[in-house]
């Protein structure tokens, strides 16, 4: 995988990028310059640079100003130039509040939680109590109070604000701002467009996920629709031994950057943090990446991949509030947190939606089940609840057991004056040829063939799944003569100088999807956009999207659905089964 491509796009998006490495605290090691107002820092290993400039009290792009090279990466060893440490100058005075944190009080003052430790000795998420007054660090002499106003005021909206950003430095909640300014629910958050900040009122949990019996911690990060959103992509992508291989992981996420490229032409404001979450099994690193302030900040959560990691991200989630997609696995929660987002469904447990989907548009054909000599039967699971699905609806079929002469077979159980559909018991590509073998000798018959989603790698046989009009069922298909795929696959080529790896399926499209998918839910309806998630359609190349909740409140699992036909036309079409 080549990095420094990874890098330059994710830099040309100008979204806040923290690399392939592991964010965690580490020591701070200065050394001395000429420049009584530059000093040098050396990076340590797992630094990024954002974490640095929080450590500095700086910027992201103030580091980049003095350290033009920093923004194709940085490496353990690097030396940055950074402007001088502010040095505390005063103190103001905070009174914790219920719901506050190290955390929310840090971002509030806009200083850092070791700030605050500084400050005040002894003080931990243990000992930060309800009443108990803290002294907050006030640097270079300017002033670090934040005051709540009786009476409303106006605040004009600055480059990168966001509601929860500018709550936190007013002192009131995202539900409060929103109901002072009705406008924003509306059309969202404008860089200089007037706020009334109203007064004296308390923060309050409406802001919060209000999610029944999860105990929460942490302020949950919220975002208004139109705000910039932060989204965090967690994956072990040094792991040699996973149970994915890495090539296929950066593959992955260099398809969900295209995503964030192309949703920033229409108008999406993104940071994306990166970590690698270590070996799969491995759990110490991904532990760590939980206590820092870039995961704390985040509004959306993607990654895992061990059913280790995946336990570990369900349970931050609960905590903070913060939604997670589970990529590839299941989680074990999925039935009762509606934080939760399952991508990928096994097609075994999307028989039932297939089975409706076939018995509406193939009822009326003379169905013929077709168990060929020496097949593997291996789709008998399937073809047995279908069977029971056209009983219960009185739909009639036939059953096939072809014997050395299947043509001869086929002909005793075919309608010459109606139309067939053959659907056989295994999956395999043997069986598939034999039957298209069989068929092609009977000229006095409509015959349809319908199949599996192995069926779409035998491409030895696309000119006979053309012929017989064939169906397949698939959460994933991708055809390979739409403008949008060969689109995306020279762009793919053009940013990172490789073609994708050929498997199926294929995880380039598939990390596109789902950033085309969350990060359009994201924009369009901020932070709750589970509100309106079966209104969220967008052209995915791949994968069929189709989110249902799982209960009242379980979590969200992805039903999406294609029904695939081979056209006699040598054309395809994709059909999205929604039930």
């Amino acid at each position: 995988m080549k990095l420094r491509n990874i890098f330059l796009l994710s830099l040309l998006l100008t979204i806040g990028f923290t690399g392939l490495s592991h964010a965690h605290s580490v020591a701070i090691a200065v050394t001395a310059s000429t420049n009584d107002d530059i000093i040098t820092h050396t990076v340590a290993k797992g630094e990024t640079v954002y974490s640095i400039a929080a450590a500095y009290h700086t910027t992201v792009n103030q580091i980049y100003k003095l350290n033009p090279k920093a923004e194709q990466g940085i490496r353990s060893g690097d030396k940055l130039l950074i402007l001088k440490v502010k040095t505390v100058t005063g103190y103001s005075n905070h009174t914790i509040d219920a719901k506050e944190t190290l955390y929310s009080v840090s971002r509030m003052y806009k200083i850092s939680e070791s700030d605050l430790k500084d400050a005040n000795p002894g003080l931990s998420e243990n000992t930060f109590n309800i009443g108990r007054t803290i002294k907050i660090p006030v640097y270079n002499g300017m002033a670090a109070t934040v005051s709540a106003n009786t009476r409303s005021a106006e605040y004009k909206v600055k480059k990168g604000e966001t509601l929860y950003s500018i709550g936190k430095a007013n002192n009131v909640s995202v539900e409060a701002l929103m109901n002072a300014n009705p406008v924003v629910r509306e059309s969202g958050l404008r860089e200089g467009m007037s706020l009334i900040i109203p007064g004296n009122i308390q923060a309050n949990t409406s802001n919060i996920a209000t999610i029944q019996n999860i105990d929460r911690t942490e302020t949950t990060p919220y975002a208004t629709k139109g705000e910039t959103v932060r989204v965090g992509i967690l994956l072990p992508f040094t792991d040699n031994g996973g149970s994915i291989q890495k090539d296929k992981l950066a593959e992955y996420y260099e398809g969900f950057l295209l995503a964030v490229k192309d949703l920033k032409n229409k108008g999406l404001n993104a940071e994306i943090y990166t970590f690698d979450t270590g070996p799969e099994k491995n759990t110490k690193r991904i532990e760590s990446l939980m206590e820092t302030n870039e995961m704390k900040g985040l509004h959306l959560i993607i990654g895992g991949v061990s059913k280790q990691q995946i336990d570990i991200l369900t349970k931050f989630s609960k905590k903070t509030g913060i939604k997670y997609v589970v990529p590839f696995g299941t989680p074990s929660e999925i039935n009762s947190d509606p934080l939760l987002f399952q991508m990928t469904t096994s097609h075994s447990s999307l028989y039932p939606e297939a089975i409706s989907a076939f018995a509406k548009r193939f009822g009326n054909y003379n169905i013929v089940f077709v168990s060929e000599s020496g097949s593997n039967n291996d789709k008998t699971d399937f073809t047995n609840e279908l069977k029971k699905r056209l009983t219960k609806e009185n739909i009639k079929f036939k059953n096939l057991s072809g014997g050395s002469d299947l043509t001869e077979s086929m002909k005793g159980v075919l309608s010459s004056s109606g139309k067939n559909i053959l659907i056989p018991t295994s999956s395999s590509e043997a069986t598939l040829r034999r039957i298209t073998s069989a068929a092609n000798l009977i000229t006095d018959s409509s015959i349809t063939l319908f199949g599996y989603p192995e069926w779409q790698t035998y491409s030895n046989q696309l000119a006979n799944l053309h012929k017989f009009n064939a169906y397949i069922y698939s959460i994933f298909f991708l055809d390979e003569q739409q403008n949008a795929v060969q689109d995306f696959s020279k762009q793919f080529k053009q940013w990172y100088n490789k073609n994708m790896i050929n498997s199926f399926p294929k995880w380039g499209y598939l990390g596109y999807d789902t950033g085309l998918y969350f990060l359009t839910a994201l924009r369009q309806n901020g932070s709750s956009f589970e509100n309106n998630i079966s209104r969220i359609k967008v052209p995915t190349l791949q994968s069929s999207i189709y989110f249902v909740q799982t209960g009242t409140n379980g979590g969200y699992i992805n039903n999406g659905l294609y029904f695939i036909q081979y056209k006699d036309n040598s054309s395809i079409e994709k059909i999205d089964i929604i039930n």
